[in-house]
Order: structure tokens, then sequence, then C-alpha cells
């Protein structure tokens, strides 16, 4: 096992890696001992060969270790993120839906990244809204004290990922670490909202996040593509509920009384357009298919908060931390928090 030519033919030959030669295999990664041409190999082998839950298990504990922990009280607080890479082109829901969550007294700790699959990942929507999203761990642990919101930047708590970074930008393709990403919140928060870029993916991550300490979570995927709930087609729920995985359904924004939207309705751009547009609902602005898409995505992440058991007055409670003007409130908390902490 010590030798990484080995893990090379057998993940090339489509075999599955051990627990243990999956750990070793990221570990040396992420310790600087395989050079570039060896990472894009192991990369582009796993999603070749195609990633088994176990083996990502594997990895998420490896990543979880070396991480960089904000220490601040969980309960009740949630991520909502997606994967990344589904190529859909929308604006930054997610981002947009944490302000409204944030509003209606769900305690936030979000997880993100810069765009890697997309021209406007959540730090850089962040920063066009006037957040300074790249506080250090004490930073962040004061500003969540504060303001009950905070924004983790991968980068500044993964520093184990500056080996990979420069390969899978060279390599601009889906990797594993998109389906790790947002099972490795610095915080350890115990409730999430996952987006993935396919059905198999939602199925898998619901699968990891059964193996390790998670007290509940949903994990979705769109026909339309989205890895997100979405207004354009039926949306494939997988949720768990500590340590019990339910059956996966269907859910059609219909429900809520959700208009369907088409995919240009929710198309977004650069960080700049992308942040005029959640600047847009949070001012109730926007068009319609904008805010229900936010205000549906919204209502799940406060639903996996647990403040609310039933889904119809997680719904209600969204509505009306966006009419009454809280998401916003929340946006501008945040803002001024980082902006002050930045200062020192």
């Amino acid at each position: 096992m010590g030798d990484y030519t080995y893990i090379l033919q057998k993940v090339s030959a489509g075999d599955e890696l051990l627990p243990e030669e999956a750990k070793f295999a990221l570990r040396e990664i992420i310790t600087g001992n395989v050079s570039p041409a060896r990472i894009a190999a192991f990369l582009y082998g796993m999603g070749c060969k195609g990633e088994t839950v176990a083996e990502l298990t594997a990895f998420v504990h490896v990543m979880r270790e070396a991480a960089v922990v904000v220490e601040v009280n969980t309960e009740s607080a949630i991520d909502l993120c997606g994967t990344g890479g589904d190529h859909s082109g929308t604006f930054n829901i997610s981002t947009a839906a944490m302000f409204v969550a944030a509003g209606a007294d769900v305690p936030v700790l979000k997880h993100g990244n810069a765009g890697v699959s997309s021209r406007s990942g959540s730090f850089d929507v962040l920063r066009c809204l006037g957040v300074h999203p790249d506080l250090n761990k004490e930073q962040v642990e004061t500003c969540y004290k504060e303001t009950g919101i905070a924004f983790m930047f991968a980068p500044l708590f993964h520093p184990a990922m500056a080996h990979v970074m420069p390969v899978r930008k060279e390599l601009g393709m889906r990797t594993f670490f998109n389906i790790m990403g947002p099972m490795l919140n610095p915080a350890g928060v115990r409730r999430q909202m996952i987006g993935a870029f396919s059905r198999e993916t939602a199925e898998n991550i619901i699968r990891i996040l059964a193996n390790l300490d998670t007290e509940f979570a949903y994990a979705v995927h769109a026909d339309d593509g989205l890895d997100e709930f979405s207004t354009t087609a039926p949306t494939h729920v997988f949720q768990l509920v500590n340590g019990t995985l339910s059956n996966s359904r269907v859910f059609h924004a219909g429900v809520f009384g959700l208009s369907a939207s088409t995919p240009e309705e929710l198309r977004g751009g650069s960080p700049e357009e992308n942040a005029a547009i959640i600047s847009a609902i949070l001012d109730d602005k926007a068009t319609s298919a904008q805010r229900e898409i936010v205000l549906l995505n919204a209502a799940f992440a406060v639903h996996a908060s647990g403040i609310h058991d039933d889904i119809q007055d997680a719904f209600y409670a969204a509505e009306e931390s966006l009419e009454a003007g809280r998401a916003r409130e929340a946006l501008q908390k945040l803002a001024a928090c980082t902006k002050e902490l930045q200062k020192t």
C-alpha cells in the first residue's frame, strides 16, 4: 500500500480501493507527496471507474481530519450548498436562500468556494454583495456568534487542498472533490441541504452522510439538471433523519402553489450580474421565477434546521422572511460584521 503506482494501477483496472487504501491515496496527495501528473491520473481514473460510497466516505474522513475546525455551537445550524458542476448557468440560488433562511431565524454556517466549474461561486457573488467572504477561523467564530450567519471560504479551512486546486482547474472537469465539498463543512454542521449534479450522486451523498454524524439532510437533483430544488422540473429528494434513510421521492414545486418556470428565467451570469439578481430578490423587485426558486430552496433549508416540523410552515417562514425584509437584514448584518472584522 506504500506504493502509489499500485494505487494507480488498481484504479485504472477499475478495482475498488479498500477504505485504508483510499485514505492512504488521499493523504499522500494532500501532504504533497504526489506529483501533479499523478494527482490528475488519480482524479481522472476515479471518475472513469466511478467512486463507491465506501471510497468517498474514506475520502471525507481524511479531509475532515485535515480541516481547520470552526468551534461554534451548531445546534439547529444548517449548511446549504450544491456540488456544482451541473453546468446550468443559473444565478447563485443557494447563496440567496441562505439569507432567506437566516431571516427566518435559522443559524447558517455556509461553506463555499470561488467558481471552479461555474463563472460565479458563492465566494464571488458574496464579495459583490458587500460581504468580506475570506474570514479566518477566529473571525468566522466571532461573526457567527454575533450575527447567527457566517461564510467559510473553503481554501482557508482546507489548506491541504493547495496541492489539488491547480490540478482541478487544469482538468476543468468534475471530480470527487465536487461530491465531497458539501460534506466538509469546517464547523461540522449536522443539518444540511445538498444539491447534486446527478441523481446517482445525490443518492451517494445521502448514503455517505448516513455513515457520518449527521442529524438531518436533504440531497436533491432535479430532472432539468439543477443541483437545487427546481421550479422547472420535478426534483428527486433523498432524506436522512438521525441515521435513517427514507425512500427517494419526487417533489413538484406546484405543491406550494409555485408557478412553473423555464431555465432561461433562472439564468445567471457574472458575479456582478448574479449579485444584482440576489439584491433584487431580497428587495422584492425580482421576477417571480427568480423569487420562487429561492423561496422553495429556503423553505427546505428552514425545514432541515428542525425549527419547523412541517414543511408548509417552513415555507411560510421563508416567505415571511423575504416579505418582511428580514432576509435583506441578514445580508446587511453579515456584510457589516465581516467589514468590521476585516479591520482587525
